[in-house]
C-alpha cells in the first residue's frame, strides 16, 4: 500500500468515525441547546416534547485512568439539553453494570461513589472556581444530593437542582435534571439574589461527567463529555477553562435585520424570510478556519460551510421553516435566526 492510499484510508476512517459519533468533542466544538415552550416535567422520563428530536451528545472521554478503554458493558453515557428562562434541562442516559453508593454522609468521599457530575459556567467567563462560585461542579448522588466544593468548603447545593432518575432497562438509567443558574456572586444563604435567567444566544460553559465505582473503595473510572489533555484530566473541579461550549438557541425568535445586528454583534441575515438565497453581513473578524453552520429547529446540523465560500448561502433545498445560522470561529460563536419560505 502506498502512502497516498494509506492517507486516503485514514481520512475515510475519520469521516466514518465522525458520522458514528466517535469524534472527540473539544472546547472548540459548540453544543446547541434549544428552547422549550413548555417547562420540562422532571420525572425521570423522556416524555417531554423537547426531548423527541434533541441531539444526543456523548460521554465517552475517559479522564481517569487517562484515555483508558473501558470493558464492554461497564459504562456508556449520552445526554440531551434544553432550556427555558428558568432552567437548563438535562436528560442523561447511563449504562452502568454496577451501582455503588457506599458513603452514608453525602459530603464524605462523594467523588468515590457513582454519581453524575455537572460542570456549569453560566457566562462562559472561564477561570478558577475552586474557592469561589465563578462556576459550579455538582456531584449528584442517587439521593439527589448535589455536592460542590465552592469556596473550598464541601457544600450540598441540592436546592439548585431538581433531579429524578429511573431504571429504563437492564443496567440502564435515565437521569432528568432541571438546573437553576447563578452568577459568581452566589451566596447559599440567599441564592435568589444571584439567580441568572436564560435567554436566546446566551453562551455558557458546560461539561457532563460520570464517576464510576464498581463496588470498590475508590472511583475506578471518571468519564467526561469533552476531550481533555492528560495534564488537565482531573482539573474540571478547579478551572472552568476546560468546560465545553454551549449556546442557547430559541428558533422562534424571528429577528429583523436591525434586531440581528443588535443581538448578534453585527451579524445580519437578509432577506428574512428568504426563498432561495440568504445574504450574510458580519462586521466582526474571523479566522481562516471559521465555519458557517445552519441548524434546524431541532438542532440538527443541515449545512456546514467555510466562511471563505462567500457571503451568500443557497438555501433553495431547505424545507420551509425556522433555522439558526451560526458563524463558528473556535470558541467564538455568533448566531442569528432566519425563516425559509
Amino acid at each position: 500500500m502506498n502512502l497516498l492510499n494509506a492517507k486516503l484510508i485514514l481520512v475515510l476512517l475519520l469521516v466514518v468515525l465522525s458520522q458514528l459519533g466517535f469524534a472527540q468533542r473539544t472546547q472548540q466544538d459548540t453544543m446547541y441547546a434549544y428552547h422549550t415552550a413548555e417547562p420540562v416535567i422532571v420525572d425521570g422520563s423522556a416524555d417531554d416534547a423537547c426531548w423527541a428530536d434533541a441531539e444526543w451528545f456523548s460521554i465517552d472521554q475517559v479522564w481517569i485512568p487517562y484515555n483508558e478503554t473501558m470493558k464492554a458493558g461497564d459504562f456508556e453515557g449520552r445526554f440531551k439539553l434544553a432550556w427555558d428562562s428558568l432552567y437548563l434541562y438535562l436528560l442523561a442516559e447511563i449504562v452502568d453494570d454496577s451501582l455503588s453508593d457506599d458513603h452514608a454522609n453525602p459530603t464524605d468521599n462523594y467523588w468515590n461513589d457513582d454519581c453524575l457530575e455537572i460542570f456549569i459556567d453560566e457566562d462562559r467567563s472561564k477561570g478558577d472556581h475552586l474557592y469561589n462560585y465563578n462556576a459550579f461542579a455538582y456531584h449528584i448522588s442517587f439521593d439527589y444530593d448535589a455536592i460542590d466544593g465552592g469556596t473550598g468548603n464541601t457544600i450540598n447545593l441540592k436546592d439548585n437542582l431538581i433531579c429524578r432518575m429511573d431504571t429504563i432497562g437492564e443496567n440502564t438509567y435515565l437521569w432528568e435534571v432541571a438546573i437553576k443558574n447563578y452568577g459568581k456572586s452566589f451566596n447559599p444563604s440567599n441564592p435568589e439574589a444571584s439567580r441568572v435567567y436564560l435567554h436566546h444566544n446566551k453562551l455558557m460553559g458546560f461539561s457532563l461527567a460520570y464517576c464510576d465505582n464498581d463496588e470498590t473503595t475508590t472511583r475506578e473510572n471518571f468519564i467526561g463529555s469533552v476531550y481533555l489533555p492528560q495534564s488537565k484530566a482531573n482539573d474540571s473541579y478547579i478551572t472552568a477553562d476546560i468546560f465545553g461550549t454551549l449556546l442557547l438557541i430559541d428558533p422562534s425568535v424571528q429577528n429583523t435585520v436591525d434586531e440581528v445586528a443588535a443581538n448578534s454583534k453585527g451579524l445580519k441575515l437578509f432577506p428574512n424570510p428568504a426563498f432561495d438565497m440568504l445574504s450574510i453581513e458580519y462586521n466582526g473578524m474571523v479566522s481562516s478556519n471559521a465555519r458557517i453552520e445552519i441548524r434546524n429547529a431541532n438542532g440538527q446540523l443541515i449545512s456546514d460551510l467555510c466562511v471563505c465560500e462567500g457571503a451568500d448561502v443557497d438555501i433553495s433545498t431547505l424545507k420551509r421553516g425556522a433555522y439558526v445560522l451560526s458563524i463558528v470561529d473556535g470558541e467564538k460563536v455568533v448566531s442569528g435566526n432566519f425563516i425559509k419560505q
